[in-house]
């Protein structure tokens, strides 16, 4: 039965030793209880990653242990969208619980479309089919959903931690990477042996910068990111972005 490349089989074991480390550390460190999404995120890979090395890819137990961790890590990508907005927005009541609103409506959308083509085209004739449909306009949502994360963060000059800004580093760099590689696999694209490379270098990046920068201290340790171009404007900025949250909330309290 067919295995992995003796390469791949090698770059898993080292993928898995450094998400069993990464996972320790962040338990030590009482992280875990802080960030619990992502702590969920890297035990789902850590099963994923093991899959492979245990099973043959051509057998029917492969194909189901997959679908059903990669089903679990697509809710954890979901989860962490709506764990990174409460964290870096939990000094901005109003303006979170209206961000949470309306990720949890477009992810409903997104799940009632990727559902449509089952009654417009054919069923897929596989298990994984299925699962790519489903996937496809959930992560697509999440991609917009990050890069507003960004953007936001970038012009408004809010105080993180550096803990969160690593997480949030991390987390875009593999998800990003991880949504290409799911849309070119829905355009009918093979991936070639050099993409395949460039996602293993992204995602063992991600793993190296969690694994030396999250810690303890970095719950303490204050980041500015965004407006660095103009100084002057920060305490306004701040005022206005206080006074939409207050806006906020006081209609929902209405």
């Amino acid at each position: 039965m067919h295995r992995l490349p003796l390469e791949q089989r090698i770059y898993l074991v080292f993928q898995s030793l450094a998400l069993v480390a990464l996972c320790v550390r962040l338990w030590r460190a009482g992280l875990h209880k802080v960030y619990v999404y992502f702590f969920s995120y890297l035990l789902f890979e850590l099963l994923q990653t093991l899959i492979p090395l245990a099973l043959p890819l051509e057998s029917r137990g492969y194909r189901n242990a997959f679908v059903a961790t990669e089903a679990l890590v697509i809710c954890c990508y979901a989860l962490m969208v709506l764990e990174l907005y409460s964290i870096i927005l939990r000094d901005l009541a109003g303006i979170a619980s209206v961000s949470r609103r309306y990720i949890k409506i477009i992810l409903g959308f997104a799940i009632i479309i990727s559902l449509l083509p089952l009654r417009l085209e054919k069923p897929p004739d596989t298990l994984t089919g299925y699962l790519f449909i489903f996937e496809r306009p959930v992560v697509s949502s999440l991609v917009v959903f990050l890069l507003l994360l960004a953007g936001f963060l970038v012009y408004y000059p809010i105080p993180l931690n550096r803990n969160v800004l690593v997480y949030l580093l991390g987390y875009m760099l593999w998800f990003l990477a991880d949504a290409t590689t799911i849309f070119i696999n829905n355009m009918g694209y093979y991936l070639t042996h050099l993409w395949n490379a460039v996602l293993m270098v992204a995602y063992t990046a991600c793993l190296v910068l969690w694994l030396v920068a999250l810690d303890r201290r970095g719950e303490t340790k204050a980041v500015v990111v965004g407006h660095q171009w103009n100084l002057a404007d920060e305490t306004h900025l701040l005022s206005q972005l206080e006074a939409i949250n207050d806006s906020v909330l006081r209609k929902t309290h209405k």
